[in-house]
Order: C-alpha cells, then sequence, then structure tokens
C-alpha cells in the first residue's frame, strides 16, 4: 500500500465502481496508471512508459530482500509467495526480471486479479499462480510448498488486513521458507498496535536473523527475516551484489544495503520516540 494522493492532480478515470464496502477506481494522471480505494488510497502505481518499473518506494525497497537469495543473483530458479497481489506491481516486477522464479499470488478480493491483468499489464504467464483466498487461511491450510521469498503486503480500505500480520501467521510463514528463505514485511509503524505486534512476532521467531528498511517520507517499514538474511554486522559482504543488481534492475540497491539496520530494542528506541515502554 502506498498511501495517499494529492486529489489536486489532473486525473482520468479508466474504472470506478463500488465494489462491497469500497470504492475500486483506476485512474491516470501525468504520472501513470493508479488503482486506488476511496478515491485516495493508492493501491498500485504503474507507469505507462516503463510499465515493469516499481513506481512506489515501499515496492522497490521489499524487493531489497533479493539481496539475500542467491538464486537471484545467479538468474537461477526461486519460488516466491506474495501474499497480497493490488495491481501486481510486484509479481509484475519478478517475472519481468527473472525469468527462472515462480509466484504463487494470494489475493482475497477476486476483482483484482482482472483489474491487474486489464489495466496494468499484469500477464497471463505459466510461472504465476493467482490464488483467490484470505492470505491468513492460505497458511492455515497446510499447504507443503516452501518458498525462497515470501511477501506481506496486505491492505485494504481499512488499512492492513490484521489477520495476515497476526502472530500466528509470522510462524507459519516462517515454516513456509526454505532452508536459505526470506520474509518481507510491509508493516506501517504509524498503526502502532500492530506494528507493535509483528516487531514482537518477528523478533521471537527470528532473534538473530532480522533487518529493517524504512522509507523516507512514509511511515513504510519493511522487515527482512529468516535463514537467508545474514546477522547485521555481516551486510558489507552483499555490496557487490547490490552493485550488480542497481546496474540489471535499475534501483538503488546499494543505499537500500547501507540504511538496514538491526531489528533490536536500540534501534526502536531510537528511531520511534514514544515505544520504549513496550520493553
Amino acid at each position: 500500500m502506498g498511501g495517499n494522493r494529492d486529489a489536486r492532480e489532473p486525473e482520468r478515470v479508466l474504472y470506478r465502481r463500488a465494489h462491497g464496502e469500497r470504492m475500486v477506481e483506476v485512474v491516470e494522471d501525468d504520472g501513470g496508471r493508479i488503482l486506488a480505494f476511496d478515491s485516495h488510497l493508492t493501491q498500485s502505481r504503474m507507469s505507462l512508459e516503463h510499465p515493469h518499473a516499481l513506481m512506489l518506494r515501499y515496492t522497490r525497497r521489499m524487493m531489497a530482500g533479493l539481496l539475500f537469495l542467491d538464486a537471484a543473483a545467479e538468474d537461477a530458479a526461486f519460488r516466491v509467495l506474495m501474499i497480497g497481489l493490488g495491481g501486481g506491481s510486484l509479481a509484475k516486477f519478478l517475472l519481468y526480471h527473472f525469468s527462472a522464479c515462480l509466484v504463487d499470488a494470494v489475493e482475497n478480493d477476486p476483482l483484482l486479479p482482472g483489474l491487474a491483468r486489464r489495466y496494468f499489464h499484469l500477464p497471463r504467464n505459466n510461472r504465476l499462480n493467482v490464488i483467490i483466498e484470505d492470505g491468513a487461511r492460505f497458511f492455515e491450510r497446510g499447504d507443503a510448498s516452501r518458498y525462497d521469498f515470501v511477501l506481506l503486503d496486505a491492505y485494504d480500505q481499512n488499512g492492513a488486513v490484521r489477520g495476515v500480520y497476526a502472530d500466528p501467521v509470522v510462524a507459519l510463514a516462517q515454516e513456509s521458507l526454505t532452508a536459505h528463505g526470506v520474509l518481507a514485511i510491509n508493516v506501517l509503524h504509524s498503526d502502532k498496535i500492530l506494528f507493535r505486534q509483528v516487531i514482537e512476532g518477528v523478533r521471537k521467531r527470528f532473534p538473530n536473523a532480522a533487518l529493517v528498511l524504512s522509507v523516507p517520507g512514509f511511515s513504510n517499514e519493511i522487515l527482512f527475516a529468516g535463514p537467508g538474511v545474514p546477522p547485521w554486522e555481516q551486510r558489507e559482504a552483499l555490496t557487490g551484489r547490490a552493485r550488480e543488481f542497481e546496474m540489471r534492475l535499475g534501483m538503488n540497491f546499494p543505499a537500500y544495503l547501507t540504511s538496514m539496520t538491526r531489528l533490536d530494542r536500540h534501534t526502536l528506541r531510537s528511531r520511534w520516540f514514544g515505544i520504549t515502554s513496550w520493553w
């Protein structure tokens, strides 16, 4: 979820319909095409000139988790699980840039995959499997699959889909990772109760393998955890890979790497004033 957009920008409405308790819109402005809920909550943004590029800051930073995947660096096969499809920006990016990756995308809203294909160039691809299901229920079913890269990014018009971010789901996400897998979670520190729950769940499940990357100008925090995440002190070993990804993918991976910090009490106390009472 990208957050609010400026309602003063000139826009051309391509699609607008009430769907359940929300209004779903696809609009164009000078910057590209936007999927939004209730006229102001941006879910996806696409450049018409570069449709495979990631336009929202938080989506680019979620892809920093690729730094921890040897298979991504070697363009070898790896499996991705996405909880939350939205307009399909992340799925489209991965399929376009990594020819051997396989993506399972779990989306609770049956409307969105069709809109993503019609308006946001989400391909019909045999490497993409879209599953219409609640994300928490998907994990609870106990699917035997194992994934190298799991992304939790489930938001609707009310904010985070709280069931997806509950500690039992984080535990199930942990179980779904391969021996070198990485979990990436997009969570907003402006939602203090949920943020606290997610932080505590991640720190409990991954006490020595958790990093955090902030999104400048927004309340998004991207958490990286899992057996594939190196200790914070060793992240400099990935500097060369970050430079290679920068050239290959056109994003500032070196800056993402150096901006990551250890997910511990000291970091949280210094970064988010007012939460020291948690500990």
